[in-house]
């Protein structure tokens, strides 16, 4: 059970880590070109979310800095 719930905690901690790359890669390539990414806007969405949003990017942050210094 244990290396069941550590096999989901490392899918969850590359998911998350994949998924702000993947946000940190669209708003840098938006504001190169200073267009929406095939429908997407990440930084208006951004902007949109205000607070809440760069709350929650900082807690997913934070954890995989705490996450990959715990491994260490």
């Amino acid at each position: 059970m244990e290396k069941l719930l550590k096999n989901i905690r490392n899918v969850v901690v590359e998911l998350t880590y994949t998924a702000l790359t993947i946000l940190a890669l669209g708003v840098v390539v938006q504001l190169l070109i200073d267009e929406p990414l095939l429908g997407w806007d990440p930084v208006g969405n951004i902007n949109e979310a205000g607070n809440a949003f760069i709350g929650i990017i900082a807690i997913g942050a934070l954890y995989l800095l705490f996450i990959r210094k715990r491994n260490s």
